[in-house]
């Protein structure tokens, strides 16, 4: 495996943990239960995540379209996304 394809299936992963966690933000703002504070905030972080994740599709179109491509960040961005989930599914269970 090259350093492009490696740098693809990395803004993919990235992609889909952001859009994971936008997923688990929103599912916790449509909780009746919580108070109004509480919803806004779930709202933000699914606003932000989901805006994380149109920029990681940007860069995988980017990558696909042109083959220009930066492996750091793409790996930097694959593990910011996956962890972003995970952290998001982890505080929705708390709450």
């Amino acid at each position: 495996m090259n350093a492009y394809q490696l740098s693809l299936i990395a803004l993919g992963l990235g992609l889909l943990g952001q859009s994971v966690a936008c997923g688990v933000a929103l599912e916790c703002f449509f909780h009746k239960a919580q108070p109004a504070a509480s919803r806004r905030r779930w709202l933000l972080l699914a606003v932000a995540a989901l805006l994380l994740g149109l920029h990681h599709g940007y860069a995988l179109e980017l990558a696909l379209k042109t083959g220009l491509y930066d492996l750091r960040q793409a790996l930097l961005v694959g593990c910011a996304g996956l962890l972003a989930a995970l952290a998001l599914s982890g505080i929705s269970r708390r709450s």
